[in-house]
C-alpha cells in the first residue's frame, strides 16, 4: 500500500514561534493631498542633504519615534551604518509616491487626508550610495510615515544591510552552521521525521539562509507525494512534489534564500534585524 498525499505536521521554524501568514499588500501609486505633498517634499529634501553633508545630529531628528522603533540603541546603531553607507543623492522617479490601500478598500489615486496620516509611503527612486571606499548607484525606496503631524522617514535598510554584510562577513561566518537557527518540533505523531538540518548564510545576499535536511519515512509505507511548511514570524512558505520515499527511507531537500519573502512584507521585523548581529557567539 502507498501513502498518495502526506502533510508534514512538523515545522521548520525561524525563532520562538511559528505564527500565521500575513495578507501580503502591493503598493501603488497615490497621490497625497497638495499640503501633506508640499511637506513631505521638504522634509524628505532635508532629510537627504542632511545625510549627504554628514549632519547626523539633523538624520537623526528625522527618523522619528513612531512605535518605539527608533529607541536609543537601534538609533545609535542605524546611525553608525548610514555613516558607513551614506546615500549622498536621490532622484525620485515618477510616479515616485506609493502607498499599500488594499486593505482600507480604496480606489487608486488621491487618498483623503485622515487616511493618509496613517498609511506609511513609499518614495521610489535611484540612489547614490557611498564608502570609505567605492560609490554606487542602485534603484531603492525611502519609507516616509506621518506622526504628531510631522513626517518621518525610515532608510533603505535592505540595500544597506546586504553591502554592509559584504563588507563585514568572513570565511568563517559563510561557514559556520547556523542549525542552532531552525526549530524543528517532530511529533510523535508524525510519519515523516525532520532529521540532519544544517542551515547557512547565503553568500550573494548573506541575510538570507540556505537549508539542508532530510526527511526519514518512520513507516513500512512507501511516499510517493508530500508537502512541507517552513516558516518564521512572518509567515510560510510552502513546498511539496511527487517526492519518493521507500518505507524507513531518507530524502535529502533544500532551500535556498530562505527569509527574503518574510521580511520584505513586515519592515519592523526587517528594521530589527538590521542592526543585530547575525552570528550568535557561543
Amino acid at each position: 500500500m502507498r501513502i498518495t498525499r502526506l502533510l508534514l505536521v512538523g515545522l521548520l521554524c525561524l525563532g520562538s514561534n511559528a505564527r500565521s501568514q500575513i495578507r501580503a499588500c502591493l503598493p501603488e501609486p497615490h497621490t497625497l493631498p497638495d499640503d501633506l505633498r508640499s511637506t513631505l517634499e521638504a522634509r524628505l529634501a532635508t532629510f537627504l542633504t542632511a545625510q549627504s553633508q554628514g549632519q547626523w545630529d539633523d538624520v537623526a531628528g528625522l527618523l522619528g519615534s513612531k512605535g518605539g522603533a527608533y529607541k536609543t540603541t537601534y538609533r545609535q546603531c542605524l546611525i553608525s551604518r548610514m555613516q558607513e553607507l551614506r546615500m549622498v543623492s536621490f532622484d525620485r522617479f515618477t510616479p515616485g509616491l506609493y502607498t499599500c490601500t488594499t486593505e482600507m478598500e480604496l480606489p487608486a489615486g488621491t487618498v483623503d487626508r485622515v487616511t493618509a496620516e496613517q498609511l506609511s509611503w513609499y518614495v521610489r527612486g535611484t540612489a547614490r550610495f557611498q564608502t570609505s571606499s567605492e560609490a554606487w548607484v542602485q534603484e531603492t525606496q525611502i519609507r516616509a510615515y506621518r506622526d504628531h503631524g510631522r513626517w518621518y522617514f525610515v532608510p533603505p535598510q535592505q540595500q544597506m544591510q546586504e553591502k554592509w554584510e559584504k563588507i563585514h562577513y568572513t570565511e568563517a561566518d559563510f561557514a559556520f552552521d547556523r542549525r542552532h537557527e531552525i526549530e524543528t518540533p517532530n511529533p510523535p505523531s508524525s510519519p515523516i521525521e525532520i532529521t540532519n538540518v544544517h542551515v547557512y548564510m547565503d553568500r550573494q545576499f548573506p541575510s538570507l539562509r540556505n537549508i539542508k535536511f532530510r526527511l526519514h519515512n518512520k513507516t513500512s509505507k512507501k511516499v510517493t507525494q508530500l508537502s512541507l511548511r517552513i516558516g518564521n514570524e512572518a509567515g510560510f512558505v510552502g513546498m511539496g512534489g511527487p517526492y519518493q520515499m521507500e518505507p524507513k527511507g531518507y530524502l535529502a531537500l533544500g532551500l535556498r534564500g530562505f527569509l527574503r519573502r518574510g521580511l520584505e512584507k513586515r519592515d519592523g521585523h526587517y528594521e530589527r534585524l538590521f542592526c543585530r548581529r547575525l552570528r550568535m557567539e557561543a
